[in-house]
């Protein structure tokens, strides 16, 4: 049984893909842009620069069909999907449950694994932070840039969600709180009194 959530979606969430089978190795890396420099009577000094960019990374397997972890999802089908989002060069959104892992990152690496007589495929996956324009501007005291330069930051909860097909309270916690525990939230929120019978297209306010 599953004790935490991975979930990466792609373009708001319209794509996602929700790890059934859990990480067995899952390692995040919050290095600092720290400067060593050589002092002119001899020794060096270790200088401040300020939090660098978390990587992580996760090693998994996607199970087939035959599997009793399957999921819904082809293996084949879910690497076509990160590889996608991989060459697409956009961010993709990680939410890993429990941890403070609820951000942008960019796809650097999908290693697979393939085994002879094996249907299922083992996934190492690593994907590095992204910093938006405007995150950056701000960071270079750049903030008297024009309005069309500005982007907006997509991490900012919307109010409301549509409900599509296959969406369940759960899902919509993960992807939009970060903790599926937090289905109750929305649906005390909206009167919902069976969260496993959803209606494709109510509107749900968050």
């Amino acid at each position: 049984m599953n004790t935490r959530t991975v979930l990466l979606w792609h373009n708001n969430g319209e794509e996602r893909i929700y790890f059934t089978v859990n990480p067995a190795r899952l390692t995040v890396s919050r290095p600092n842009e720290n400067r060593v420099r050589s002092l002119a009577m001899g020794g060096t000094v270790n200088i401040w620069g300020g939090r660098g960019l978390r990587e992580v990374k996760m090693t998994t397997f996607l199970p087939a069909s035959n599997s009793p972890f399957f999921g819904g999802q082809e293996p084949e089908s879910v690497l076509a999907m990160l590889k996608s989002w991989q060459d697409s060069g956009d961010p993709v959104r990680l939410i890993i449950s429990g941890t403070d892992i609820n951000d942008a990152f960019l796809i650097e690496d999908v290693s697979e694994t393939l085994a002879e007589g094996d249907r299922d495929v083992g996934l190492t996956l690593t994907l590095r932070e992204y910093k938006f324009k405007s995150a950056l501007a701000a960071l270079a005291g750049g903030s008297g840039g024009s309005p069309a330069q500005k982007r907006t930051d997509e991490r900012v909860t919307p109010q409301t969600y549509t409900v599509k097909k296959g969406d369940t309270l759960w899902d919509i916690a993960c992807r939009f709180y970060g903790d599926g525990t937090k289905w109750g939230t929305i649906a005390a929120k909206n009167g919902v009194t069976d969260p496993r019978k959803l209606q494709i297209g109510k509107v749900l306010t968050l």
